[in-house]
């Protein structure tokens, strides 16, 4: 309000001077300052090797000012000479007047760089969430809102540290309207959030993601979800989910399967029932036990339990290969309900693992006062009781460790804007599941469950792997008993089976088709394995690749076991000869670098590995680059960089 219009309404100087001088100062500030904000930036989330996964990235929009152009011709030159734009909806917006018209949304820096030069345009700044690559991890990392928060993922687990604090700046305005920096008032900077270190490993994700496309392709399964963890930190190194993107293939409302989806594992539980009774010494691993020829019938149960094969007699660690539910239930006897809960409990079932991630389930694991008569056998075979993939991956992580149940780790390290580290996570023992030596009976079973019982599709044939398949019965969706043509198939392990380095479990919901967890999930194990080997994400004896026939290991790892078994049988071909190239070298000792272009990330992990090379990835998608280039002369050894199209 103007002193002209207070004194139409009969205010005095004195008045607007005296009595009303708070008030009428205030109006004057509102009209010339104002308070500009300075946007932070949001700390970048990178994989455990400083890869960034989750980048910052300035925006710039144009805006016009037409109260301060005072040559509509000119200005429309100048604009358009730097940005094309229609010359005519140039004129009407300057025309219209004001002093805040906005123009684009988004154009690069340089563009923007040399538009605000012209007076009468003006460069908004803002930052966006970038994904350099593509949809990689996308239930892990999360998403970030227009407000600039972590709303999912990762990015609202630790949404404090990344956001780091706005800072401000006064702007004053003249007569005319026009807006500038008043330097003689305060001002704040802002502080940038926080990097954000995880466990995850690049590699291994691209490896784990691409093995449970082709088995979501092939099993045409409704979610699926894939773990792997260090068993010795308990560092998550890979958590794949699929579908990972929303209905609309947008990264909205994505769901970390592997921590949020409940599930009843199955025959993988029965590892809880063995380690109970090894660790209580209620059961030998030679003793025998008779399976009552594949169907038994006792007191409280109407129908009878059956095998999918009849056996006669088993010993206690062939009752775990063999994956009899029969003798199972005879041995969970042994335990009782009050024992059984103990060591479900003693493994993480029930309770959250308390991984750096929004949204995880705890699991269903009932009290003995509120079990049946028949819960403890229902509990043994895996059922009534319900656990995520995460879950699952710790307890095969006790048992690969010696018996030691962590808590998983994803964040790996915080380092503040300046890159400082500010902390560092180690391994968070939670407490002791079972004895080393319970632990080493386990996994002697396990090692027959892939060698010679229900987990066969998982053997790797180089080295010993320990791991036990899951198939469970989905419950009904009106949860009034089971479905009979709906499953969860699922399969666990770790490798080398007695120095683990490494543990993975897969989960597979409602695949269509064949539905055993050994059948289906194993082989999603046995791929992600070999692949992982062969691209040296798993840390093994050097000596291991030579001691073992290449030719074999390179056809198996791609998956053609019947060229495998051909080549074996007869010599190797020749390498290709080096070439030679000018500044690559050539002449003995060299190898040749592959044409990687157009396969996928695992094709040219395992055809590198044939030719001693290394493949550092820089995305998902099939290679549309690389260096050095095809047929370069190059020493065995040499990394290769791929170029990927991020799809």
């Amino acid at each position: 309000m103007t002193l002209l219009a207070g004194a139409r309404l009969g205010w005095s100087l004195f008045d607007v001077q005296v009595l009303g001088h708070e008030r009428f100062a205030a109006l004057a500030e509102g009209q010339q300052e104002r308070r500009i904000a300075i946007p932070a930036r949001r700390g970048t989330i990178r994989d455990r090797n400083g890869v960034p996964l989750a980048v910052d990235r300035e925006r710039y929009a144009v805006v016009l000012v037409p109260n301060h152009v005072a040559d509509p011709g000119t200005f429309v030159r100048r604009f358009t000479e730097v940005l094309p734009h229609p010359a005519a909806d140039l004129r009407a917006r300057l025309a219209r007047g004001g002093f805040y018209v906005p123009l684009r949304r988004t154009v690069d820096r340089a563009t923007a760089r040399r538009l605000e030069r012209i007076p009468g345009v003006a460069i908004e700044t803002s930052h966006r969430r970038d994904w350099p690559h593509g949809r990689l991890a996308s239930a892990v990392l999360g998403l970030v809102s227009a407000e600039g928060r972590g709303s999912s993922g990762i990015e609202l687990q630790v949404d404090a540290l990344l956001r780091g604090t706005d800072g401000w700046a006064v702007h004053q305005r003249d007569a005319q309207g026009r807006e500038y920096a008043n330097f003689a008032y305060p001002a704040v900077e802002p502080v940038d959030g926080h990097d954000v270190w995880l466990t995850l490993d690049l590699g291994l994700q691209e490896i784990a993601e691409e093995a449970l496309d082709q088995a979501m392709t092939e099993t045409r399964a409704r979610t699926g979800s894939v773990v792997i963890a260090d068993p010795r930190t308990g560092e998550l190194l890979a958590i794949a989910n699929r579908p990972d993107t929303g209905p609309d293939g947008t990264r909205a409302a994505i769901r970390n399967h592997a921590v949020a989806d409940l599930f009843e594992p199955g025959s993988t539980f029965k590892l809880v029932t063995l380690a109970g009774l090894y660790e209580e010494a209620l059961a030998r691993p030679d003793e025998e036990i008779f399976c009552e020829n594949g169907t038994y019938r006792f007191a409280g149960r109407t129908k009878p339990i059956r095998d999918v094969h009849p056996y006669g007699t088993l010993t206690v660690e062939d009752v775990i290969g063999k994956s009899s539910n029969i003798c199972t239930i005879k041995l969970a006897r042994r335990l009782g309900d009050d024992r059984m809960f103990e060591y479900a409990r003693r493994f993480g079932f029930g309770v959250p693992t308390g991984v750096d991630l929004p949204g995880e389930a705890r699991g269903v694991l009932r009290l003995p006062r509120d079990w049946s008569a028949l819960s403890a056998y229902s509990i043994a075979m895996g059922y009534e009781v319900s656990v995520t993939t995460l879950q699952l991956t710790m307890m095969f992580a006790a048992i690969a460790n010696g018996g030691e149940l962590l808590e998983p780790l994803l964040v790996r390290r915080v380092a503040g804007p300046e890159g400082e580290v500010l902390s560092r996570e180690g391994p968070r023992p939670v407490r002791r599941a079972v004895s080393a030596r319970t632990a080493e009976l386990v996994t002697r079973a396990l090692v027959r469950v892939v060698q010679d019982g229900t987990g066969t599709a998982a053997d790797l044939q180089l080295l010993q792997v320990a791991g036990k398949s899951g198939t469970a019965r989905k419950v009904r969706e009106d949860r009034r008993g089971y479905t009979t043509d709906r499953f969860v198939s699922t399969f666990g392990g770790f490798f080398p089976a007695h120095d683990p380095r490494f543990v993975l479990v897969v989960r597979l919901d409602d695949p269509r088709g064949e539905y055993y967890g050994g059948l289906v999930a194993g082989p999603v194990f046995k791929q992600a394995v070999k692949t992982a080997l062969f691209a040296e994400r798993l840390p093994v004896d050097p000596g291991f690749l030579e001691r073992i026939d290449p030719w074999r290991v390179v056809h198996a790892a791609s998956g053609d076991d019947a060229a495998a078994a051909e080549v074996t049988t007869s010599p190797p071909p020749e390498p290709a000869p080096a070439t030679g190239e000018p500044g690559r070298g050539g002449g003995n000792g060299l190898v040749a670098v592959p044409d990687f272009t157009a396969m996928s990330v695992r094709e040219a992990l395992v055809v590198a590995s044939q030719r001693g090379l290394r493949i550092h990835v820089s995305g998902p998608g099939p290679v549309v680059g690389q260096e050095p280039a095809p047929g370069a002369a190059v020493e065995p050894g040499t990394e290769v960089f791929i170029e990927n199209d991020g799809g």
